[in-house]
């Protein structure tokens, strides 16, 4: 047998590498020299960086020492994991050797990624072929070996491949389509950076995907121009990083646009597949120009990466403080991919629409607006699902703080909020008859009675000072609205209800303010609430908790303070149609135009889920959909639902201004609403009195 040996200047000449420094090349230049793309049947062209333009600043960041990590957010057809996965191997084996894992979503896949894609590159790139070890068990399928000794390994998603050893690079590619968890360790990305962490900023991970995981709030809006949709995978990663989106100039204006779906133009869902789709084109939303399909290319070269707070006027100057992280992130969508045309776009997608129309199946539809947009998916359920914004154009004048003609009573509920940002939230609402109703005020208390050596008053804190509470007597209670004609008269508050829910404390102290009331009198116009937890076909149940027989109770109750327990899906229903009604009239619901985008986006953020459960879709705020819920809880307690408005019981009148009235006085004199029944017990109820204006108590609020 006769045995070859290596000759000494082979071997001085292949360990020369080890000790040669990385070639200062950008990556995206040494890929363009070094690297040839395999086009069949035995040929192959040079990759092309004037077709994908947009591949090179994510190319050029993986070797940028101010980036431990690269996240790149695409469509299928960009030739993401050709210029960033394959080219950036390229870039390792000649010009900076080293230890590299790539991650392929199954071992199905790495094998195929190995054998179909970088072992025909290897042999078409002259430079990485003669680099290749020439020893037959340093180059199988999943493990490659080169003469400079460095290392790729084409691995999958196990622990077994993510665990132990040390790469100085870690690329993943597909990253949505790999399990969120990998053997109960964590996800993917969190275990390959962890093995780049020995090299410290010469270290990188790379993750190139389109997004395949769908969104977690469907009310969610973007805070910045930037920001993804929340969800997990690949867009939670891009949100982690400086977050940069790719921009076209508009041949019309110069003004610089994102080329996404929102500005795609030309059809509309239910058209025909094949005649929409030919006549598909993007709008500038600037000039309202129209961009034909044999321009994209020209502008995609003329693209510019811009990262979050960053801006760009139509002279190409860049401004703005931008966003600074140690992940490089990129997100572009479908109109701009280079091997997608924009025909096929749409023809993909008003297939995919028609497919849900026949079968109310969101498989294809999901998969399109994934791979071939770019985003992320919504379901067809959050789509539908009532919107803030059509609530908002309901919006109609009247003054803040002012009591609209129609309004005979005044309701106030409050929600008690915990956490960092302590306080009372407050809405109270005017009913008229037979349900229709209008948003008088919404306020929060921050700030409590009680000061500091300064003078300066106190952050609130519900759960831990019972004496906080006095503030919604003189802040709620005795708050009086004056009317929008009502010539210096004022309404007041007629009764009050709080939401007893919350941190530790806040039941208790809820507990004792019901009784400070009920020394001052107040007990019949402040009611305490909370959610049912069992279901019952009574709507509203009046109790009596009493733990004093039970230790392991934190809230202190002596079976004296009643709390009505609430069905909220149903009451929540009855609010949710109500919403519903868009012609004024029976429950119909008015709207200042005073009111911010977080009222109706708190009033519709809450969605029934599919056991036909009211909940939050993710953390958002849904504080006023809930005030509406306790005050039509209250007023059903007041007796409201019963009311003859032929003949309504005289707190429920519309205020008589003109009237020879001696208590219509000036708005310095406090004249309360009068008592109401609300049970059937005596121990809970009033006579009424005999005048609609008599006063309850000198203190209370109501009509002056």
């Amino acid at each position: 047998m006769t045995v070859r040996y290596a000759s000494a200047s082979g071997v001085r000449k292949d360990v020369a590498a080890l000790l040669k420094a990385p070639r200062r090349m950008p990556i995206a230049k040494a890929v363009k020299k070094y690297m040839r793309v395999p086009m069949g049947e035995g040929s192959s062209i040079p990759w092309d960086d004037s077709l994908t333009p947009y591949i090179i600043e994510p190319m050029n960041c993986l070797a940028d020492r101010r980036y431990d990590s690269v996240i790149f957010v695409g469509p299928a057809r960009t030739g993401k994991s050709l210029g960033l996965v394959d080219g950036w191997i390229v870039y390792v084996i000649v010009c900076d050797p080293a230890d590299f894992l790539l991650v392929q979503v199954s071992e199905e896949k790495a094998r195929e990624h190995s054998k179909k894609r970088l072992d025909r590159t290897f042999r078409s790139s002259r430079e990485v072929a003669k680099r290749l070890s020439p020893h037959r068990n340093d180059n199988n399928v999943h493990d490659k070996t080169f003469k400079a000794g460095n290392y790729l390994k084409i691995g999958w998603p196990s622990v077994n491949v993510l665990s132990s050893s040390d790469y100085k690079f870690v690329a993943i590619t597909d990253y949505d389509r790999i399990t969120e968890d990998v053997d109960n360790e964590g996800d993917v990305y969190t275990l390959g950076s962890k093995r780049t962490t020995t090299f410290m900023s010469a270290g990188k991970t790379l993750a190139e995907s389109s997004p395949g995981r769908e969104i977690t709030d469907s009310k969610w809006r973007a805070k910045t121009p930037h920001e993804a949709p929340p969800t997990t995978g690949i867009l939670s990663l891009y949100n982690r990083g400086d977050r940069r989106r790719w921009y076209w100039p508009c041949p019309h204006c110069s003004e610089y646009f994102l080329p996404i779906r929102e500005n795609m133009v030309g059809f509309s869902e239910g058209d025909d597949p094949t005649k929409g789709s030919k006549a598909a084109r993007l709008q500038c939303p600037h000039c309202m120009g129209i961009i034909e399909p044999e321009q994209k290319r020209e502008l995609n070269n003329k693209g510019i990466w811009l990262r979050e707070g960053q801006s760009i006027d139509s002279q190409g100057t860049i401004t703005g403080e931008p966003r600074e992280s140690r992940i490089a992130s990129f997100w572009m969508e479908g109109p701009a991919a280079a091997y997608q045309t924009w025909e096929k776009l749409v023809y993909n997608l008003l297939n995919a629409e028609q497919e849900y129309e026949k079968t109310g199946s969101e498989e294809t539809l999901k998969s399109v607006i994934n791979t071939d947009w770019g985003q992320a998916y919504l379901p067809k359920i959050s789509q539908e699902q009532r919107s803030g914004d059509d609530l908002k154009l309901r919006a109609e004048y009247w003054d803040y703080g002012v009591v609209p003609d129609g309004v005979r009573f005044l309701v106030a509920t409050v929600d008690v909020q915990g956490g960092k940002k302590r306080r009372f939230v407050v809405q109270v609402i005017g009913y008229g008859a037979r349900g229709e109703r209008w948003i008088i005020d919404r306020f929060d208390i921050t700030r409590s009675l009680r000061f500091n050596d300064d003078g300066e008053a106190q952050k609130i804190d519900p759960s831990s000072y019972a004496e906080d509470w006095k503030v919604l007597i003189t802040d709620v209670l005795d708050k009086t609205y004056p009317l929008q004609d009502g010539n210096e008269i004022e309404m007041g508050i007629h009764s009050m209800a709080i939401d007893t829910g919350g941190e530790e404390g806040v039941t208790d102290n809820a507990y004792q303010f019901w009784r400070k009331c009920k020394k001052e009198g107040l007990a019949r116009r402040v009611y305490l609430f909370k959610g049912d937890g069992k279901a019952k076909s009574k709507l509203i149940t009046k109790s009596y908790p009493d733990n004093t027989e039970r230790s392991d109770r934190r809230a202190k109750a002596r079976g004296d303070v009643p709390i009505y327990l609430l069905q909220t899906n149903e009451l929540k229903d009855r609010i949710s149609s109500h919403l519903g009604r868009e012609t004024v009239g029976n429950n119909y619901i008015h709207f200042p135009d005073w009111l911010d985008d977080s009222f109706y986006d708190e009033l519709t953020y809450e969605e029934r889920d599919s056991n036909g459960k009211w909940a939050k879709p993710g953390k958002g705020a849904n504080e006023a959909f809930d005030l509406m819920v306790y005050a039509h809880a209250l007023v059903i307690l007041l007796g409201y639902e019963k009311i003859k408005w032929e003949n309504p019981p005289k707190w429920a009148q519309l205020p008589d201004i003109n009237r020879d009235n001696p208590l219509m006085a000036p708005k310095s004199t406090v004249i309360a609403p009068p008592s109401i029944q609300t049970s059937p017990e005596k121990t809970d109820s009033t006579p009424a009195s005999s005048s609609a204006w008599v006063p309850v108590s000198e203190t209370s609020g109501g009509w002056v």
